[in-house]
Parts: structure tokens; C-alpha cells; sequence
């Protein structure tokens, strides 16, 4: 029987990094999103605290509220 011969081999090996464009429109869009909503807060908090502003007291806003939900304004 013949016994197996081993050989040392040096092999180079490179790394070559790809990067895809897909991942990089997912960052854009996360991120326009992101503004988008925070846009949005901030217009929801300066409504309210108009709102506030215009009927005087939170009871008032309150009592506001339920008046024009209900339709006994």
C-alpha cells in the first residue's frame, strides 16, 4: 500500500468587499422616514400646544374636545 505524500502550498488568498446599493437606499429611506415622522411630532406638539393656548386651560380643551365629539357644542 502507498502512503500519502503531503505537500505544503502557499496559497494567496485577497478579500474584496462589495458593496450593494440596495442597502444603501434602505439607509436613505430609514432615514427620510425617520425625518418624515419626526416632522410630523413635531407638528402634532405645536397643534396641541396651540390648542392649548387658544382654549385657556387643559379642562377647557378637554371639555372642548368631548363637546365636538359628542355634537352638544
Amino acid at each position: 500500500m502507498r502512503k500519502p505524500e503531503l505537500t505544503k502550498q502557499n496559497v494567496k488568498t485577497t478579500v474584496h468587499e462589495a458593496v450593494n446599493a440596495d442597502s444603501e437606499l434602505y439607509k436613505v429611506g430609514a432615514i427620510l422616514t425617520a425625518a418624515f415622522a419626526g416632522g410630523v411630532g413635531v407638528w402634532g406638539v405645536i397643534c396641541l400646544s396651540s390648542a392649548f393656548m387658544s382654549a385657556g386651560s387643559p379642562v377647557a380643551l378637554a371639555k372642548s374636545l368631548i363637546g365636538a365629539v359628542t355634537g352638544s357644542m
